[in-house]
């Protein structure tokens, strides 16, 4: 695992802008990580999220400081998170998942980059949901080859809390209490958007330091980029940037 250079955090940036979240994780694992796109797509969502979190602590550091409102009374306030908190630890290899409900019984696998995008495309919340547990069931073994379709709603929940139970981090709560008022929630971390929102600051934060020191300078923004911030930052202040 890497960490993102001036360069590169720029260079993902620039690639990332428009992409769906989903394809913007990829392009930003594949920046850090050795494998492949596809191999990085067939990773299930909570060791996504995991090499996501190692990203942001690589490169901003282990503090993720964010800015919520209180649904109660409307107070805005800041809360912080550790990467190494939110990091729980995965076992080496995926488990095999079986789900037994009557006769029926459902071997499945965890839900991946590539479930995500595809439920993306689906008309409404309800249709994205069973597209999602159709794709993950592997084998049925009272009648194979099926679909979900027959199963009762009970028994598609369960499901659904299989995959929960067995991939904590593709879902990270965070417990939040206000200050002002001692309401308490819930609040569900989007890491990817989380990272995302950072990286998206400090590639504008680059650009106008490159445009700054370019004016001043004439340099070059590969020459600019390649400085350590320290000196970017002293050439700032002497440019009177």
């Amino acid at each position: 695992m890497r960490s993102l250079s001036a360069p590169q955090l720029v260079e993902v940036w620039e690639r990332g802008t428009n992409q769906h979240p989903v394809d913007r994780a990829l392009t930003l694992l594949s920046a850090c990580c050795e494998e492949s796109r596809a191999e990085l797509a067939e990773l299930s969502i909570g060791r996504r999220d995991a090499r996501l979190l190692e990203v942001y602590e690589r490169t901003f550091g282990p503090d993720l400081e964010a800015f919520t409102q209180c649904p109660q009374c409307g107070e805005q306030f800041e809360y912080r998170l550790s990467t190494r908190e939110l990091a729980l630890p995965l076992p080496e290899t995926e488990q095999q998942l079986v789900v037994k409900t009557g006769e029926t019984c459902l071997r499945l696998r965890l839900l991946n980059s590539l479930d995500l995008r595809a439920a993306s495309e689906s008309p409404g919340v309800d249709r994205a949901f069973r597209l999602l547990l159709d794709r993950c069931v592997l084998e049925r073994d009272d009648r194979p080859g099926m679909s979900l379709e027959d199963l009762p709603e009970s028994t598609l929940e369960q499901i659904a809390s299989c995959l929960a139970q067995a991939d904590p981090l593709a879902e990270i709560v965070i417990d939040l209490t206000c200050s002002a008022c001692g309401h308490k929630w819930q609040l569900l971390l989007d890491i990817e958007g989380f990272l995302w929102a950072k990286i998206s600051a400090m590639a504008r934060r680059l650009l106008h330091q490159v445009h700054a020191l370019a004016s001043a300078y004439g340099w070059s923004e590969s020459d600019i980029m390649a400085l350590s911030s320290v000196r970017r930052h002293a050439y700032l202040e002497m440019a009177g940037a």
